[in-house]
């Protein structure tokens, strides 16, 4: 078994579909994300089976995580691109809109929300409008820098708010096909509040529901959404946009916090290894930045065009593994909660985290079957080695984010002492001599109320 705490994530895409190289990353993959934003259902499922079945050669248990697109905005079809200098004034239309060949579609009625004064911006800080007149359904704006404007290019609006809020009728239709197709975890883009991620239970049923944090509003609600959600994810790509790049550092920490505060999975995302789309290797400084987030104890990091459409994804995800590594050889501090336990199941896990740091125990065996005492254990973030034993697959596969959480999957088993043996096996294999199991009994799902100490000869 790897003994990498910080979990990784990796992009399904075109650079991973060849079966060798997507067999090479999933070797140190924990999750594989579906962008939705891109390709079609007969795609994901092909991705999913190849996915599925390489794991199963492998003997790991991989997750898969749908990524739903959000109301996302864009430019509309345009007959040719249009050159922009710095100074030249552009009129930006609903897409509907019969204007000239000058004008930029837009697939959103843009003018309901822009605001004299405020910004508009293409494909991911390409390029930059300062909006000067509203004029009927049209957005008048001019340029800040030079570039070219193509169909179908990302929009934002800086300094006013996009009033469309998910989860848009697409989203709900991908969540419903994401749940039947067995998908682990499902992820909401431009979440602004807790009651996005209700709407969207409401309308499918339970499921493993990520917030994405990329809007100033979910940031202002982030103790909320936290609470609300299953884990989130600081998607930085369009945070930087919303609320300026040279804040992201200081958001970073702030979202992580939160997460933390509330003993949920986070997911650190956006350019960790940008540069090797096209290089070998990494910079350093991109080194840096991966190395501060596994040290603030992030739970997953999160590789996106590396891997979906880079040149080097084999090498891409080799290199976060070796630099979470290195980040992770010293070992860090428990959490420490003896004034804020609040509950039995807490104490008893800390108590186990504590007994299991002053002996050196080898391991930390949690069977469960929803998950919920080995997530409480997890969260602790103790030093010794975590193996979830989960009754079901589908359980297994729903662990797959919290860091330091290893998972097997066990059938269900009749007593307490075919569980033990099925651990003793486990422990062999992994040369254990001492370790602890701590569980609940058979009719109280989700608490903790047993530990045993074992020690092996």
């Amino acid at each position: 078994m790897r003994v990498l705490k910080t979990k990784i994530m990796v992009t399904y895409g075109p650079g991973i579909v060849d079966p060798k190289v997507l067999r090479g990353v999933l070797r140190h993959a924990d999750i594989v994300r579906f962008n939705m934003s891109h390709g079609d259902r007969a795609q994901w499922l092909a991705g999913i089976k190849a996915v599925r079945s390489i794991a199963k050669a492998l003997g790991r248990e991989i997750s898969i995580m749908a990524d739903l697109p959000g109301p996302k905005i864009r430019t509309g079809r345009m007959d040719a691109d249009l050159k922009v200098s710095k100074g030249d004034i552009v009129t930006f239309v609903p897409s509907r809109s019969k204007k000239s060949a000058d004008c930029v579609p837009v697939d959103y009625p843009l003018h309901n929300d822009a605001k004299k004064g405020c910004t508009i911006d293409i494909g991911d800080g390409q390029l930059a409008f300062h909006v000067t007149a509203i004029n009927g359904d049209s957005v008048v704006a001019r340029a800040l820098s030079d570039g070219v404007i193509g169909s179908d290019k990302g929009v934002s609006l800086i300094g006013a708010h996009i009033s469309a809020s998910p989860p848009t009728a697409a989203d709900v239709e991908l969540a419903r096909f994401a749940k039947s197709s067995d998908f682990d975890f499902i992820a909401m883009s431009f979440v602004k509040s807790a009651s996005n991620l209700r709407e969207l239970r409401a309308r499918t049923g339970k499921i493993n529901l990520i917030a994405k944090i990329e809007k100033s509003e979910a940031v202002a609600n982030i103790g909320s959404i936290v609470r609300e959600a299953d884990g989130v994810m600081v998607a930085r790509g369009d945070l930087a946009i919303e609320m300026n790049i040279i804040h992201i550092p200081e958001l970073q920490k702030r979202i992580v916090e939160a997460a933390r505060e509330a003993q949920k999975p986070v997911i650190v995302a956006t350019q960790l290894l940008a540069s090797m789309v096209d290089s070998p290797v990494p910079t350093r400084a991109e080194a840096s930045d991966i190395a501060s987030a596994v040290a603030s104890s992030v739970d997953c990091l999160m590789l996106s065009d590396e891997t979906a459409a880079g040149r080097y994804p084999e090498e891409a995800v080799k290199f976060l593994v070796e630099i979470a590594n290195a980040a992770e050889s010293q070992p860090s501090q428990p959490v420490q909660l003896d004034s804020k336990i609040k509950s039995i199941n807490l104490g008893i896990a800390f108590a186990t985290a504590s007994l299991a740091e002053r002996y050196s125990t080898d391991c930390i065996f949690i069977p469960t079957q929803t998950g919920t005492s080995a997530k409480i254990m997890a969260a602790l973030r103790p030093n010794t080695r975590l193996i979830s034993v989960a009754v079901s697959q589908k359980v297994a596969r729903s662990l797959s984010l919290y860091r330091g959480l290893e998972s097997v999957h066990i059938k269900r088993y009749d007593t307490t002492d075919r569980m033990l043996a099925f651990i003793r096996q486990i422990a062999k294999r992994e040369g254990m001599h001492r370790y602890i199991v701590i569980s609940s009994s058979p009719n109280k799902p989700g608490s903790l109320d047993t530990m045993r100490y074992i020690e092996r000869g």
